[in-house]
């Protein structure tokens, strides 16, 4: 039977892993409902900190009610378990459909922005801010709806913060510039999120990339977006102008709220003449990053013989201080000092009276020994070895070293005491980063240890080139275990989109799709246009093409001209005549003659043509030729 929490959730299976909790499919057995449930992992159950912040993520959460946001129904602890019920959203996140697509169409990718931004205009409009707004934390159903989830940092303005405020939180690739400056979490810098992850759903990739987080930093807080025109010239102006107004460096010039975000996410798409918005700021050329207490950034080394002449000056400082302090008896050194030393006199003293009439010693330190030579060491303290010996996975010691002992080294050991071992089983198969590398290339370095399965993805990657993997690098496998399967997305190459081809000549268009390996067949059809021009086509502008998609074909219809022959309309009435010659796309004028009474014409021709300007049988070759027909007035 599968685990119940709280009497009542049913957990089915593990479907997310995060950094501070598990996210599991579950059902919800009084309402009869399917759920996710997420645990707060037990490593951090008892650190105050991370339950605080779990809590609060679910605060944050529950006090958020909007169709673009996922929904948290229930917020509970059983024992050590600190849970969140929660909405459960069939589909996959956005960064997977990015992975698997590629660049989206700008129109759909306009559609989920609209969603996104629309929920996190909700959540500014209650006070909380997001701080960690990256594809990876929005969910997209199978019928298209968006919903922003992982409020896990999110900054409550009525809260009390528990994170230092002075640390910068969020992902590199989607953080504002002030935030690497260490500012405040405000609107605008999620905002800026905002921004980066519509240019990332136009383009298939972020922006700005680095060796290093200080790198990828300073891009954002220097550099202009690469242009998305460029890479996409069918991309609209005003859709460009919403990324570089959300991204702007100045606050001034980024958008105030999402909701002024939303307006023009609303109209974008209406708007076809827009110029390009450019901005015009001095950018401070030595930037300050803040550097929390974890290291977010790893700082660049000062040349040495600074390094050495800062060192020395801290000493002597450090020295002068200590010295001065104690001169002016600073109680606040000499307490401490003074009980550092009373502490080593009473340990010296045990020591003498009390333990040197024993039979313990230390137990020695085994780590990297065979149990062979542990035996034999152990052998002179009087000491055996356990029949009982664990085996564990290991990242330092090859298989049968040791990796610990009980007792530890380091502690008392009697003589006559027995010692458990614990073995090394063999070093864990550390996972390596395959992303760039040819799927051959990175087939070769897995399948000595893995069974290697390849799905393709369209991608501006070149084609074959590998642009995600299902264990994720520096992931620990079990080499134990006998079903190792690592997972290659492999780019399949970029969207082939079709251009307009209509009025061009059927020689050109045709050329340039079979250079796209298109078969082209041919439809001529009567037209106005000169004859050999391309009229139509049965695949759209903008029609994308899978690049995995060979058979490839697309019909022109091509322009034959404009051909006809006059007819004879002689001993018709003029108005027969004009709407006969009419029909056929003749421009007609009418030139009456009054009739002869002079008895040279008979009765019957009284309202009747004698005449054409245009001779009978004569071929035209341009719709709207003019023919006057001349009749005799009756």
């Amino acid at each position: 039977m599968n685990k119940i929490i709280a009497d009542r959730y049913e957990i089915i299976d593990l479907i997310g892993q995060g950094g501070m909790a598990d996210v599991y499919l579950a059902k919800d057995t009084i309402l009869n409902r399917t759920i996710a449930i997420k645990i707060l992992r037990t490593s951090l159950a008892k650190d105050p900190v991370y339950i605080t912040r779990f809590q609060r993520e679910a605060s944050a959460a529950a006090a958020l009610s909007d169709k673009n946001i996922v929904e948290i129904y229930d917020v509970g602890e059983e024992g050590n378990q600190y849970y969140i019920v929660m909405e459960y959203v069939p589909g996959t996140t956005l960064k997977e459909l990015i992975l698997k697509r590629g660049a989206l169409h700008m129109v759909e990718a306009v559609d989920i922005m609209k969603q996104v931004v629309s929920g996190v205009a909700k959540a500014h409009q209650l006070g909380i801010i997001h701080r960690d707004l990256k594809p990876q934390n929005i969910l997209v159903t199978d019928t298209g709806t968006a919903k922003i989830a992982d409020f896990g940092i999110a900054s409550i303005q009525s809260l009390t913060h528990v994170t230092q405020t002075d640390v910068i939180m969020g992902s590199l690739h989607y953080l504002a510039p002030e935030l690497a400056r260490g500012e405040k979490a405000t609107a605008q810098s999620d905002i800026y999120a905002l921004g980066i992850v519509f240019y990332e759903l136009l383009r298939g990739e972020v922006p700005f990339n680095g060796e290093s987080p200080v790198n990828i930093a300073l891009k954002h807080m220097q550099e202009d977006l690469p242009s998305l025109r460029e890479f996409n010239p069918s991309i609209l102006q005003s859709v460009e102008n919403i990324i570089i107004k959300a991204t702007a460096k100045n606050l001034n010039d980024r958008y105030h709220s999402a909701k002024e975000m939303l307006a023009d996410l609303q109209t974008c798409l209406s708007r076809k003449n827009e110029e390009k918005l450019e901005f015009y700021h001095d950018i401070n050329d030595e930037p300050t990053i803040v550097v929390g207490q974890n290291e977010i950034f790893d700082q660049e080394e000062e040349p040495e013989h600074l390094q050495r002449e800062k060192s020395e000056d801290k000493k002597n400082k450090k020295k002068k201080s200590l010295l001065q302090r104690i001169k002016e008896k600073d109680l606040k050194v000499i307490i401490p000092l003074a009980a550092g030393i009373i502490a080593v006199l009473c340990l010296l003293m045990y020591f003498i009276l009390f333990a040197g009439g024993n039979d313990n010693t230390v137990m020695p330190d085994l780590t990297g020994y065979t149990k062979e030579k542990a035996q034999k060491i152990l052998s002179e303290y009087d000491s055996k070895i356990s029949d009982t010996v664990y085996k564990e996975l290991s990242d330092k010691y090859t298989k049968g070293k040791i990796i610990a002992t009980n007792p530890k080294s380091g502690t008392t050991i009697n003589k006559g005491d027995t010692v458990t071992l614990t073995v090394s089983k063999g070093k864990y198969i550390v996972v390596g980063n395959y992303i760039g590398m040819t799927y051959d290339e990175a087939k070769i370095k897995l399948k000595k240890h893995f069974n290697v399965e390849k799905e393709e993805a369209v991608s501006s990657q070149k084609a074959g080139t590998v642009i995600g993997q299902s264990l994720k690098s520096s992931y620990k496998q079990d080499p134990t275990e006998k079903d190792r399967t690592i997972v290659l997305t492999v780019s399949k190459g970029q969207y082939t989109v079709l251009d307009d081809y209509t009025g061009m000549t059927y020689d050109g268009a045709k050329a340039k799709l079979e250079a796209l390996g298109f078969v082209v067949s041919r439809r001529d059809e009567v037209s106005d246009e000169t004859a050999g021009t391309v009229i139509n086509q049965n695949l759209a502008a903008g029609y994308r093409v899978d690049p995995s998609d060979k058979n490839r074909h697309i019909t022109l219809t091509v322009s034959s001209g404009y051909s006809q022959t006059v007819p004879s309309v002689n001993g018709l009435s003029y108005s027969d005549a004009k709407s006969n010659l009419e029909n056929l796309g003749f421009v007609v004028t009418l030139s009456p003659t009054q009739f002869p009474d002079d008895g040279s014409v008979d009765e019957t021709m009284k309202g009747k043509v004698y005449k054409q300007s245009v001779s009978a049988g004569t071929k035209v070759d341009k719709k709207g030729t003019t023919i006057t027909i001349y009749y005799y007035q009756e």
